[in-house]
């Protein structure tokens, strides 16, 4: 389903509410005025109880350089540490409102 595209380091939140802090992405092509499109590669670290964040299911169409985007209707996953680790959800809260992909 079509959708709007994340862009980077923005409009992402782990499961408590906390944006990233920072975000290592292999596109530095793909770029919109609020950031770089996220990719399916992107490692998220979070400064609050989460750690790291990954993506786990991105846009199947859409891709940059070969690599699926991140949209919408994306999912990913943010890790609390701890005995076992604890996967905490990614939430989108604002894509990028200028950029869709599916």
């Amino acid at each position: 389903m079509p959708g709007k595209l994340l862009s980077t380091p923005t409009g992402v939140q782990d499961g408590t509410g906390v944006p990233p802090a920072s975000v290592v992405t292999a596109n530095t092509r793909v770029k919109t005025a609020s950031g770089f499109i996220a990719i399916v590669s992107d490692i998220l670290s979070f400064p609050g109880p989460s750690t790291v964040g990954n993506w786990i299911v991105p846009n199947s169409r859409t891709t940059i350089n070969g690599v699926p985007t991140i949209g919408q209707g994306c999912a990913g996953q943010a890790i609390v540490p701890g005995t076992p680790p604890t996967p905490s959800p990614l939430t989108i809260v604002s894509p990028d409102p200028k950029v869709s992909g599916s």
